[in-house]
Parts: structure tokens; C-alpha cells; sequence
């Protein structure tokens, strides 16, 4: 685990832009705290590498990492989990290696088969390669985008790096121009999908895809494997065919998972995944598995006490910690400097925390994301495919019935959902933070979505089973990123390498053959993951209702985070500039301090943007180590 930076330009490198790689190297200093290497090529490629040591600890893993004959040149992010069957093949077709570790691995199967290695490669990785005889630079990033890679291009120069600050705080990129569409994106999501970013010029290799740059020229795109491809009715599997196959599926994602060569911790919650993940890794373990749990001070959101039982079951080591709204106070500087793009999750603040305590004794962990997207856990799903039969009537009908049903109890009445005009824009009105109402009131000039962005596109009512298919498929494309960002950014800022067994490759090609109908009944999801957790652990043990892994924010925003919210939207004008109705956006706040709307989601995407453009969107002070 470890992070990467570089640049390629037009012109021939300076000795100025080799030592602003290298101050742009030491601004993700924790994601690679044991080890630091450069590489240029005197012409027009500079590299910087910061090392988390997981596989080969010795000085052979080192990086930037070049083969022998000085033709390739590789900097690796991440953890391939099938790199022994890849090296042993490798061998057999002449290659020689120098060292055990994974990016050797990278190295040699991209010199030996190019760019068609990428789709062979089951684990999660961000990574540059760079062929100095051809002057030609290649991005890639795994098809779940597990781990991050942000881009920045002008006509003379492109850069590239794990954090997205590194390219935006590069002397030569314009801070001042915000992608209108961009903001709206991530104003609704609290994050950014895809290839998208929040500054005209940048962008995000998405997952599953390569870049192939050359100097001064567009760069090209294409994907190379899609993380997932739902199949048909007649090649899925069923019943206890389905459910066994899913057991097997993940005892073996944790254990193919566990190659390390210092020891593997787990994340502990109250629910499913994470204690199947745990169960699977204290089985292979011949001593107490370390296992970390964060509990909160309010009891719609504490899972701690699911987790100490688990901990009970499994024999593992539990070591537990809790967040209140004191501890958030304390730790809204971290969310600030580990979040370097704009990201309003605020499960952040207990990810951080079980990140922190996680390092105290490990250097990696295995955690449960995933088996929501993959095995529909989450309550929507059911609640949107109840409701989608009345989308086979006209808009106007279907808002007539909703209220003509109001003094009815909520469970005979349609959802509020059917008023929107299709089910996509229902679905994405659950995943906004703010709205059309919302920007209309307090940035009444923000510009539309962009065009492209289609993730949403829903306009016909499916059949039953094509409305499972979607929801799944928009969840890992749009939801599951937010969820993969937050873990990554929190771990790494405490030098902490997180794995995610779920969403090994084989598991997911595994995944897109189980029917909905074996994963979901009476409300209840995730029932193959269930199945498997109850062949660990007493069945009885497993809590039905799904709480999640949060935090009271709304409390917090009336309360302990108030004054942060007034200093930095409210006393200035905030970020970006002359964007916001000021009074209006005065008033909108103060209909949640006051307890008449709950606007927590919305409130906390914008603190988050102001808290991130005030710590990163500002040029380096110097070529010196900033963090």
C-alpha cells in the first residue's frame, strides 16, 4: 500500500519541476510513511513514491521500480492477491525476479504482456507505467476503484497522483475554475464518481479503466474490464446451490486476502459482512485475530454491543473506542486533512477513529464493504421495487393518488417517491443531499448535472428483475465508490492499508450470477451473506435491523459543530466565491439549527467543501514537505 505521484511534459523536465514532484511526494508522506523514491528520465518524465510496507518489507520493493534492461518503469499502489500463480507463470515464459513482493510482479507482467496484464490482475491497485523509449504513460486503475488516482492536463503538461491535492496544487493548474457541473454533483452526492472532479482540467481515471498519455497530446481512454455484468436468468444460480457458492466465495476472498507479511487486523460492526470477513480470518488465524470497533453515544447508531458479542463468539482480540460530539469537535481537523477532495460522508469522523485505533497495532485490516451493493442489503431496494408498479401510470395519476391517500397510515399510502417523474430521479433524490429546492433558494445561477452523466437514467418502468439489476448496478457504480473513498482517505491518513475480501474479482463475477430472489425476503437483504455469517456463528446472534456505520450529525450541526458552520458559511463568503445567496443560505441553515427541517446531509456537504478548499485548494508554500 503505499502512494504515487508524477508528471510528463511537453518540454524538457527542469531541475524546478523534478523538485516539485518531489514536494508534491511528500504531501501523501502517510499513505508511504516507511519508505520514499524518485525516478526521472532526464527529458520528460519525473515519478515520486511514498512506501507502506505490507509484502517484501525488504529494500527490493522498493519504487519507482524498473526493469533490468531499463524499458519500463512502475509505480504501484495497492495489493494484486494472485501475484504468486501470475509470477510462477511468468517464470515458466523466461522472466527473473529480484525480489517476493507484488509490484515486481505488476512490473513484469506488463513488460512481458502490455496493457492486456491489467484484466488479469485480481486485487486493488492504482499504477503508472512508464516506457522511456517510447515516451509513453500509462494509468491505470482497478475495476472497483478500490484505490484513487486524480489527473490534471493542460497543453504542456499532465499530472498525476493518489491524492487529488497533489495535482491541484501544482504551480502550473488554475484553482479558480470550479466545473459548474462538478459542483452540482458532489453538492447532491458529497463525493465525486467516476471520472469526474471538481476543477475544470482534472478528473479521476475511473475504475476499470486506462489512460495512455504522451507528451503534449489528448490522452486516450478505454476500459479494460468492468467490475461487473449482471448475466441472464438461465445462467444464474439459485436456491442452496447459490448460498453455498456465496459461503465458499467468501471464505476464500478472506483467505486469498490474507497474504501479508506483517499481521492482518479486522474491522468489527454489529451487522453482517465485516463479522463473516472477521469469522473466516479468525479461523485461519492460530491466535486472537485483532478486531476494532468505534461505538457513539446514540443508541440508533451504536452497534458496539452486536460487535462485543461477536467478538465473544469468534475468540477474537476486541478493542473498542467511542466517538461523542466532543470527540468530533476534536476531530474535525483530521476529516479536513485526510478528505483532499471536496467529500461529505460523515461517517468519516468514526472511520477515522477506528482507523487510528486500528494503527495503534496493526498495519492492515480486512473490513465488510461490499456485501450491501453486491447481495441488495440496503432497505431501499425493497422500498423502491414495492413502489415501482405505480410508475406504470402517468405522473399526473400517480400524484393524485399520493394525495388522496394522506389520511391514510403510511403503510396503505404510496411513497412520496412517486411523485418524481421517473424512478431514476427518485433514486437519485434518495442519494442527494441537496436538491432542486435547495439550490434554487441558496445558489438559484448553479448549472445542471453534466450532460453525460447518465447513472440516474431510468425513464421506463423494468420488470421486477431489471429493477434489481439496475439498483445493484447503480449502487456499486455510484454509491460503493463514496463508501471506498471515505475508508481509503481515513485509513491512509493514519498509514493503514485496508483490504476488502467482498469485493475480490472472483467473488463478484460469483455475484452477478445469484437471482435477487435468493438474496432478499420479507424486507430482508443479504440473505446468501447471512446464510454464510450463520455457519459461524449461532444464527440467533445475527441482528435483523440494519443501523450502519454513522454518526448523529444532525445533533452535531444544532450543537457541538454549530460554531464551524457559522464561521465558515455563514460569517464570510464561502467557497467558491460570489456562488451563494448569503441571507438565503443565512435562513436555510437556520431552519435546521432551530429543529423545524432536518437539512444535516445537505449542511454537512457544504461545511465539507469549505473545510477542504480552505486546507487544499492553495498552491504549495514551497517544495518542501507540507502536510
Amino acid at each position: 500500500m503505499c502512494g504515487i505521484v508524477g508528471m510528463l511534459l511537453r518540454d524538457a523536465l527542469s531541475p524546478e519541476d523534478i523538485a516539485e514532484v518531489a514536494a508534491l511526494s511528500e504531501l501523501m508522506q502517510r499513505r508511504g510513511p516507511d519508505d520514499s523514491g524518485a525516478w526521472d528520465d532526464g527529458a520528460s518524465c519525473a515519478l515520486g513514491f511514498r512506501r507502506l510496507s505490507i509484502i517484501d518489507l525488504s529494500q527490493r520493493g522498493h519504487q519507482p521500480m524498473v526493469t533490468e534492461d531499463g524499458q519500463d518503469v512502475l509505480v504501484f499502489n495497492g495489493e494484486v492477491y494472485n501475484f504468486r500463480e501470475l509470477r510462477t507463470e511468468l517464470i515458466s515464459l523466461g522472466r527473473t525476479f529480484r525480489s517476493d513482493s507484488d509490484t515486481e510482479v505488476v512490473l513484469q507482467s506488463l513488460a512481458e504482456w502490455g496493457t492486456d496484464a491489467l484484466p488479469r490482475f485480481n486485487g486493488m491497485f492504482a499504477l503508472a507505467w512508464y516506457r522511456p523509449a517510447i515516451k509513453t504513460l500509462v494509468l491505470a486503475r482497478d475495476p472497483v476503484g478500490i484505490k484513487p488516482l486524480y489527473w490534471w492536463r493542460s497543453a504542456e503538461a499532465f499530472v498525476f497522483g493518489s491524492q487529488y491535492d497533489q495535482v491541484i496544487r501544482h504551480s502550473r493548474c488554475d484553482r479558480t475554475r470550479v466545473d459548474p457541473g462538478a459542483l452540482n454533483m458532489y453538492l447532491r452526492l458529497g463525493y465525486l464518481p467516476g471520472r469526474y472532479a471538481l476543477l475544470s482540467d482534472t478528473g479521476q481515471v475511473a475504475p476499470g479503466h486506462l489512460l495512455e498519455i504522451r507528451p503534449g497530446a489528448e490522452p486516450s481512454v478505454r476500459r479494460f474490464r468492468p467490475a461487473f455484468t449482471p448475466v441472464a436468468g438461465e445462467d444464474r444460480l439459485s436456491g442452496q446451490a447459490a448460498l453455498d457458492a456465496v459461503a465458499d466465495g467468501v471464505a476464500n476472498a478472506v483467505q486469498r486476502q490474507r497474504v501479508s507479511d506483517v499481521e492482518v487486523g479486522a474491522f468489527l460492526s454489529g451487522g453482517v459482512d465485516s463479522p463473516l470477513v472477521t469469522s473466516h480470518l479468525q479461523a485461519a488465524a492460530d491466535h486472537p485475530v485483532p478486531a476494532f470497533t468505534i461505538g457513539t453515544d446514540d443508541p440508533s447508531s451504536d452497534e458496539s454491543e452486536a460487535a462485543r458479542v461477536y467478538a465473544e463468539i469468534l475468540g477474537v482480540d476486541f478493542n473498542l473506542r467511542r466517538i461523542d460530539g466532543a470527540t468530533a469537535v476534536a476531530l474535525v481537523d483530521d476529516v479536513a486533512a485526510a478528505n483532499t477532495e471536496p467529500f461529505g460522508d460523515y461517517s468519516s469522523f468514526p472511520t477515522l477513529l477506528v482507523s487510528a485505533l486500528a494503527a495503534e497495532s496493526v498495519k492492515t485490516v480486512q473490513s465488510g464493504d461490499g456485501g450491501d451493493e453486491l447481495f441488495w442489503g440496503y432497505p431501499r431496494f425493497t422500498k423502491v421495487a414495492e413502489a415501482a408498479k405505480w410508475f406504470g401510470l402517468p405522473k399526473s395519476l400517480r400524484v393524485a393518488a399520493y394525495g388522496a391517500t394522506k389520511p391514510l397510515p403510511n403503510p396503505k399510502r404510496p411513497p412520496r417517491g412517486v411523485m418524481f417523474p421517473t424512478l431514476g430521479d427518485w433514486y437519485l433524490d434518495a442519494h442527494s443531499g441537496l436538491r432542486d429546492a435547495d439550490f434554487e433558494r441558496i445558489a438559484p445561477d448553479l448549472g445542471d448535472l453534466p450532460a453525460d452523466f447518465d447513472l440516474f437514467s431510468l425513464s421506463e418502468k423494468p420488470s421486477r428483475d431489471e429493477l434489481f439489476q439496475w439498483m445493484r448496478s447503480n449502487e456499486l457504480a455510484c454509491h460503493l465508490p463514496m463508501v471506498l473513498q471515505k475508508v481509503d482517505r481515513a485509513a491512509m491518513f493514519h498509514s493503514l492499508e485496508v483490504r476488502v475480501p467482498l469485493l475480490d474479482l472472483e467473488l463478484l463475477d460469483l455475484a452477478q450470477r445469484i437471482d435477487p430472489i435468493d438474496c432478499m425476503q420479507n424486507g430482508i437483504g443479504k440473505l446468501p451473506l447471512r446464510n454464510a455469517l450463520g455457519q459461524q456463528v449461532p444464527p440467533e446472534s445475527i441482528p435483523i435491523p440494519k443501523k450502519g456505520f454513522t454518526v448523529p450529525m444532525a445533533q452535531w450541526l444544532r450543537t457541538d459543530l454549530r460554531g464551524h458552520v457559522e464561521e465558515l458559511l455563514l460569517e464570510r463568503d464561502p467557497f467558491p466565491n460570489n456562488f451563494f445567496d448569503r441571507e438565503q443560505l443565512k435562513l436555510w441553515c437556520e431552519d435546521h439549527f432551530s429543529g423545524r427541517l432536518d437539512r444535516h446531509r445537505g449542511l454537512w456537504n457544504l461545511l465539507a467543501l469549505q473545510l477542504w478548499a480552505d486546507r487544499h485548494a492553495k498552491p504549495l508554500p514551497s517544495a518542501q514537505s507540507v502536510l
